[in-house]
């Protein structure tokens, strides 16, 4: 059997002889310290870079100091620009209440100037506040047909129409104009209706000033009846604001009036009421309040709402239909617009035999009894009333057809009280 061959033998110097795995080169590259390949060209470019940077460093001219005075010009711009935001930004406010004041005029002078009526003042005052609020006036809802939103746009305009007038009206004939003109195209019951509220004349009804509204009573002097008392005037009366509840139906009112002359026991009756009331002694002060009553007399707030002891008088000049009665209600609402918060200067000539008393009641400039017989609301009071102007303001009413004549046949209101009293209402 042939031997096997032996295990090659190498000699030391032919192992040297060949060259590395490639895979061992690094290692032995790391071991004997020497750089690699790409170690070499790291280190090239590094130093090629800096001496790039050194060369460029070097061509830069940079000054050894630079002078805080006069820092270059992209700097000085920049500093007036910070220096122009900070003042607009400390007088910004100012800057935004001088250009409001400009462009809207806010200024209680401005919508109440000086000396002017004062139903004009009421006006201005309530645009001022609508200004302020959006919010238009409470109760005028109850004068004019259309909605809320409605209103605001009436105030939006007469506000721009108020700043426009120079100067701005400071009569109510002057205001009405104003508002006329203003709301020339919406509807005449609204126009009419806020006319009414505020007490102010219609320029193309002259002598018709409707009264102002709850809420902006005018001085006792600017409810006067006409300069010369109708022929047979007993005495005249100056009332407190009427409420909505003295208005019964469209004819009659009761009505109260500031009274120092109230009998001693009376005076003291209403003393020992308020005092009952500070108390909270509220059935002690019902019964005062009774006594009182029953007296004719009546604790009632006066225009600054103060509490006063006030004589109650219950008016008519006039016969309305009655509440059940067709236009009832209608005549009712419409004496109410008339008379609601108003203090009424009233004539008294006689007493009729309900106990009412017979007078004619005017607020602000209008005779109260002959709007209701223009408007169709009512029928001349003949029994006790034989003024020939009342019988012609209603038969204008008939021939119109206006409020209750729209209807062929209207029943006359003592007509149907006869008929209720025996039984065939």
């Amino acid at each position: 059997m042939p031997a096997a061959n032996p295990a090659p033998h190498l000699h030391l110097a032919e192992l040297n002889s060949f060259p590395p795995p490639r895979s061992c080169l690094p290692f032995l590259v790391r071991r004997a310290g020497i750089p690699s390949e790409t170690a070499l060209r790291r280190r090239a470019h590094c130093h090629s870079s800096r001496r790039s940077t050194h060369n460029h460093l070097n061509n830069l001219q940079i000054p050894e100091r630079i002078s805080h005075g006069n820092p270059p010009q992209p700097t000085r711009r920049l500093i007036l620009l910070l220096l122009v935001v900070v003042v607009l930004g400390a007088m910004g406010n100012s800057i935004y209440k001088f250009l409001c004041g400009v462009c809207s005029d806010l200024s209680d002078a401005a919508f109440q100037p000086h000396g002017a009526d004062a139903s004009v003042a009421a006006l201005g005052r309530d645009i001022l506040e609508f200004q302020r609020t959006k919010q238009v006036p409470e109760g005028l809802g109850r004068h004019v047909v259309s909605s809320a939103a409605a209103q605001a746009n009436w105030y939006k305009k007469l506000q721009v129409a108020w700043k426009k007038a120079r100067p701005a009206p400071t009569t109510p004939e002057e205001a009405g104009r104003l508002v006329v003109l203003t709301l020339k195209n919406h509807q005449k019951a609204d126009v009419d209706g806020l006319l009414a509220f505020y007490g102010l004349p219609h320029p193309n009804e002259a002598g018709s000033a409707p009264p102002p509204a709850a809420g902006h009573h005018a001085p006792p002097a600017q409810h006067s009846a006409p300069a010369h008392k109708p022929q047979g005037v007993k005495f005249e009366l100056h009332t407190l604001p009427v409420d909505a509840k003295a208005v019964a139906d469209g004819d009659t009112v009761t009505v109260y009036v500031d009274t120092n002359d109230a009998p001693s026991e009376i005076k003291k009756a209403a003393a020992e009421r308020t005092k009952a009331r500070a108390a909270r002694n509220y059935p002690t002060a019902d019964a005062l309040q009774k006594t009182i009553a029953d007296a004719g007399y009546r604790m009632v707030p006066n225009a600054k709402g103060a509490e006063v002891l006030a004589k109650k008088y219950r008016i008519s000049g006039i016969d309305a239909p009655e509440s059940a009665m067709p236009y009832g209600k209608e005549a009712k609402e419409a004496l109410l617009k008339l008379v609601e918060g108003k203090c009424l200067t009233v004539h008294v000539y006689n007493t009729d035999r309900y106990g009412r008393s017979v007078g004619d009641l005017h607020v602000g400039g209008v005779f109260v009894q002959e709007q209701m017989l223009k408007k169709g609301f009512a029928w001349h009071y003949t029994a006790y009333d034989k003024r020939p102007e009342l019988a012609k303001w209603q038969s204008q009413a008939q021939a119109a057809r206006k409020g209750l004549w729209a209807a062929s046949k209207p029943q006359e209101p003592w007509e149907y009280r006869k008929a209720k009293r025996n039984g065939n209402a």
